[in-house]
């Protein structure tokens, strides 16, 4: 990763060639920016963007463009932003109106962002409420609400639960970027969820991202499927109740599992990639005394 990330790094910079008969164009530049930008780590866009700026020629990646990589980095990770109403709202394809206007789950009042900045205007549009999920969309809404309040600590986490094609998407997000510290996370799920007839189908994924870069790099990501289930429900409230459990219980097991992967790291993982015994086939003396005595020849 790291010696094609430097290959990338040199192709952005100059004109050379990336084999005998291959010439970097412009647009070969624009697609590998476009891949650091789209990998950037949580709470981090901004700077590799302002690094890429400086390896591209001068001019080549326009405000136009950064605008738009940026929605497409908004919209996969479920960017959290502050609605003019005060409300912390995830972006995604499910929310969007056009490529710069965006539904508040809260209240379905439509919103404007500059996707570069995160700043958010007011509009006077609103969301269509007059679809007929729209009673079960609430109801989810406002349990998401409640539990995404009591599970997800850091500033910037939200959820929504929006209405496209009659299908019902869930997406909640929480992410803390810690840079003066050298790390920062996010934890995005999101949810789909299909109804017939008073039986609702809900599938998901749910992805982690962690970055430490304290005298290094090091990343964690994790991306998680979580299949199909089934159930009925009786009301609008029933089905949120459901809905929620059935997310709390996957994000409940992913958590755990994370932990108990951290915890047996030491005798599992990098016990096996240690060398049995060093290349001289010889095992190491651990003896305190042995060690003292060479120190005190050497003296």
């Amino acid at each position: 990763f790291i010696a094609r990330t430097f290959r990338y790094c040199r192709v952005l910079m100059t004109d050379q060639i990336l084999n005998d008969n291959e010439l970097i164009t412009d647009e070969t530049k624009l697609q590998i920016a476009q891949h650091f930008l789209l990998s950037s780590p949580p709470g981090q866009f901004q700077e590799v963007l302002s690094d890429v700026k400086r390896l591209l020629p001068e001019n080549l990646l326009s405000e136009s463009l950064s605008a738009g990589m940026s929605r497409a980095y908004n919209l996969k990770h479920g960017k959290i932003v502050t609605s003019p109403s005060g409300n912390k709202v995830p972006l995604c394809a499910a929310s969007e109106l056009d490529p710069t206007h965006y539904i508040d789950p809260n209240n379905s009042k439509a919103f404007g962002i500059d996707h570069l900045s995160l700043t958010t205007t007011t509009d006077p549009r609103a969301g269509n409420t007059e679809s007929s999920l729209e009673k079960e969309r609430e109801a989810i809404q406002a349990a998401l609400c409640t539990y995404i309040s009591g599970k997800y600590l850091a500033t910037d986490s939200g959820g929504g639960a929006f209405i496209k094609d009659n299908t019902i998407f869930v997406t909640i997000c929480g992410e803390k970027p810690n840079l003066r510290n050298f790390w920062s996370g996010r934890f995005h799920s999101s949810w789909t969820v299909n109804m017939s007839s008073e039986c609702a189908h809900i599938s998901g994924e749910i992805k982690v991202y962690a970055h430490y870069f304290e005298d290094g790099n090091v990343q964690l990501q994790s991306c998680k499927p979580v299949g199909s289930t089934s159930f009925t429900y009786s009301s609008p409230t029933h089905l949120a109740e459901l809905v929620v459990n059935h997310i709390n219980t996957a994000e409940t097991s992913l958590q755990e599992g994370l932990e108990q992967m951290y915890a047996s790291m030491n005798d599992e993982t990098f016990k096996a990639m240690r060398r049995l015994m060093p290349i001289t086939k010889t095992k190491m003396e651990w003896n305190v005394n042995a060690v003292r005595m060479v120190q005190q020849i050497r003296k």
